[in-house]
């Protein structure tokens, strides 16, 4: 093959990695404008939002917020909502789900993460530049203070109460809460059963694409071997234990088609391992990562499982 051939494919392969982080950065730079403006906010004067802070043990402010509608009762079954990585609580994939469950009669509360939209500080890095393994760990830690936030809080029924995360907070449901005595009911919404999998098939050994994402995104990770191991010992894969009855307390759901997190070497681990029955699952043939066009459905299933 001639030298100017070998020029012209290397143009064509980089024209096309460069169309796709345009049309990635594209289209992250629309959520986020929809995003600032809470132009996917569900909107109505029967919704009442309030934003409190949690702080940490470390001392670490979070942005919280806790959602109520004109049918929660005084004392209120309420839900703690933990959002997904790169994401925050009132994002665009899990506002609507929020809104929905405190139109239902829940007190609702979530919170963002470290790093992590409000949560984050003027000049700090975001999740993805701040991620070591041991950032990871102690965002697993938070939990259990929002937990104790929750559990504490006015107008709380602490006889009723539930935790719901998507993709990372799907993955932290089924670890941090997973043996929580406080904790009644778990959902966990594309749910990773070993972190580790997760970023070394989807970064690290992915895609030329993807691992350029990781390279760019993760720039300040150094000890990626570190950072495997300890993603690994806060995921579900070790935090389950075999002799428990999950039955009546975990609840799964995830698109066969998601890409980020695969529904065989994810899912259907966490079901074998738990040992959950068929009707604690639901499961969707299209809608990828994000659900796309199973909202409705997918919002409906919580609320009955929620009962």
């Amino acid at each position: 093959m001639s030298f100017s051939w070998l020029l012209f494919g290397g143009g064509i392969i980089s024209g096309f990695i460069l169309e796709k982080l345009r049309k990635y950065l594209f289209r992250g730079a629309r959520l986020r404008n929809l995003e600032k403006n809470r132009k996917h906010w569900i909107l109505s004067p029967q919704i009442n939002r309030k934003d409190e802070i949690i702080k940490m043990p470390d001392g670490k402010k979070l942005q919280a917020y806790v959602y109520s509608s004109d049918i929660t009762p005084e004392m209120a079954p309420s839900v703690l909502f933990l959002h997904g990585f790169g994401g925050f609580a009132q994002d665009f994939n899990f506002e609507s789900i929020l809104s929905s469950i405190c139109l239902a009669g829940f007190r609702v509360f979530a919170y963002d993460f470290r790093a992590s939209g409000n949560s984050r500080e003027k000049g700090e890095p975001s999740i993805f530049g701040s991620s070591n393994g041991d950032f990871i760990q102690l965002i697993f830690k938070d939990v259990i203070t929002a937990i104790d936030w929750m559990h504490q809080h006015e107008g709380v029924d602490q006889e009723n109460l539930s935790i719901i995360g998507g993709s990372l907070g799907g993955g932290m449901v089924l670890s941090s809460a997973l043996h929580d005595e406080r904790i009644k009911k778990i959902i966990g919404i594309c749910a990773p059963y070993d972190f580790s999998d997760v970023f070394r098939d989807g970064f690290i050994e992915g895609s030329l694409i993807n691992r350029l994402y990781f390279k760019i995104l993760f720039k300040k990770l150094t000890d990626v071997d570190d950072f495997l191991a300890k993603v690994h010992d806060v995921s579900p894969i070790v935090k389950i234990k075999e002799d428990f009855n999950y039955k009546d307390r975990v609840y799964l759901t995830h698109s066969q088609n998601d890409e980020v997190i695969a529904f065989k070497k994810h899912f259907l681990k966490n079901v074998e391992k738990m040992k959950i029955p068929e009707k604690n699952t639901l499961i969707f043939e299209r809608g990828g990562h994000e659900f796309t066009g199973n909202t409705a459905p997918l919002i409906a299933r919580i609320l009955y499982w929620l009962k």
